[in-house]
This record gives C-alpha cells, structure tokens and sequence, in this order.
C-alpha cells in the first residue's frame, strides 16, 4: 500500500513538472498557432497590408482576439525576409493593458519598466528567445503589445519596426463590431 502511494506522487511530480515545462514553452514555439521563423506562405488566412523593406505586416480578417473580455482592434504579423519574427497588438482599453501587465507579471516576473517625458511607458520581459513589450502612452492615450522572436528581430531595430505597423484595423474587421467568439489573444 505505500509502495502504490509512493508511486502515485512521482508519478503526480513526473505531471506537474511536464505541464511547467510544457506551460513555458508557449510563446517559445510561437503564438496564433503560427510558429516563429516560419514562412508567410504556410498561412493562407493572412492579407498583407504594409511593406517597409525586406519587412511584411499581415492581419488575418478572418479572426478576432479578445483580452480583458473585451475584443482587441488589432494584431498585425511582422515577417522578415519572409519569416515571422514579430506580432504587434493594438490593445483597445486601460483594462486590457492591466490585464496583461498582471498576467506577464505573474509568469515572468515584475518588468523593466521605462518612462521617457513624452509620457510613453514601457514594460519588458524575456521569455528565452521571446521579447515582450507592453506600451502605454499617456496622450493621447494609447496601448500597444509587441512579441518579437529576438533570433529574427535582431536582424533590425525594433523601434523602426513598431514605428512601421499599420495603425488602423485590418480590412474586414472593426474595431466596434467583433466576429463572433472572439479567441483568447494570450493562452494564459
């Protein structure tokens, strides 16, 4: 009986430590169910709407994302000589800023945070290959997610990307009027 009992918690410990580790490869194997460094081509769904250089910025009309239980205006695809390397988040509100402050937070750790006298503030975090960016500036106000696959994205200075995202929503979609059932924008 405590030979059964002994086996059962390692075997509990084994399940535990697999759903860590399996847990904190998220967003290193990428994130919308696209991978990072693969190629534009595997995704169909996706409608380029800016090039600037050997970049690419995609959307894909035919999904929305929420955060915060709320809809997210906008998620456009950076892609790098022809592999995915960034996302970039419009967020709509302070909540859902918040709410993704708190749920880095509490994976990653408190963030680096930057403040500049323009009245834009910046939280970072690292996830092995994976840089995090939680923009917020004050006015107008404005919120801002970015996800870089640091392997590809060193490849070019980031500001010049972010700078170089599309600003309004990707055609077929509204900001006011999401699709119905929005997915999750982080699986966490």
């Amino acid at each position: 009986m405590r030979r059964t009992g002994v086996v059962t918690g390692i075997a509990l410990f084994i399940l535990l430590c697999l759903s860590a580790a399996v847990s904190a490869l998220d967003l290193q194997k990428g994130i919308h169910g696209m991978k990072w460094n693969s190629s534009v081509s595997a995704y169909s769904d996706l409608n380029r709407v800016k090039v600037l250089g050997q970049a690419s910025y995609y959307a894909n009309s035919q999904m929305t994302y929420k955060t915060a239980n709320q809809p997210v205006p906008a998620v456009y695809y950076g892609f790098y000589q022809d592999r995915f390397f960034a996302v970039f988040i419009k967020l709509r509100s302070p909540n859902q800023f918040s709410h993704l402050e708190r749920q880095f937070t509490k994976k990653y750790g408190a963030p680096k945070t930057t403040r500049n006298a323009s009245g834009l503030t910046v939280h970072r975090w690292r996830d092995k290959a994976v840089d995090i960016k939680l923009k917020l500036r004050e006015s107008p106000a404005e919120y801002k997610m970015a996800l870089y696959y640091r392997p590809l994205a060193t490849w070019f200075n980031k500001d010049h990307l972010e700078n170089a995202t599309p600003e309004t929503p990707p055609s077929g979609s509204s900001s006011s009027e999401p699709a119905p059932n929005p997915e999750p924008l982080i699986g966490y």
